[in-house]
């Protein structure tokens, strides 16, 4: 919760607030309100649940937390399917909050060259952004 009471990702435990500025501002809705639909710790890390829970859901903004309590995604626009192909999204991007390397928050547009490439939806797979699946 903000200091203006605004509740910015109802129950999520990753973000703090000023992370949730920071993507709404790099989402470009400075008031927008995120919705959990899955989380890999509570619902399970196999693929067929990330699909189960996020096919058809879109836009979404994926977060991961690493082991080392980094934290980075991606964002696509195009809801998640099962079909094995790669997705054209002109809006979709990578972003870190927390990183090794100390490096501000930061929001990482898609390459002009690979916006055919931008997300990959396979089963066997969950959430993939770039064609060399630079989050996989």
């Amino acid at each position: 919760m903000d200091r203006l009471g605004v509740i910015y990702f109802p129950n999520g435990s990753l973000l703090q607030p000023e992370h949730q500025r920071k993507l709404n501002e790099f989402y470009g809705k400075i008031y927008q309100r995120l919705e959990l639909i899955y989380k890999a710790s509570h619902d399970g890390f196999d693929a067929a649940t990330f699909h189960s829970f996020c096919n058809n859901q879109g836009p979404t903004m994926t977060i991961i937390q690493s082991n080392n309590n980094y934290l980075f995604g991606g964002y696509t626009s195009i809801p998640w399917t099962s079909d094995g192909s790669y997705k054209n999204d002109t809006t979709a991007f990578l972003f870190t909050l927390i990183n090794p390397h100390h490096i501000s928050p930061t929001k990482y547009l898609i390459n002009p060259d690979k916006i055919g490439n931008a997300v990959y939806h396979h089963n066997d797979h969950g959430p993939i952004f770039g064609s060399n699946h630079d989050i996989l």
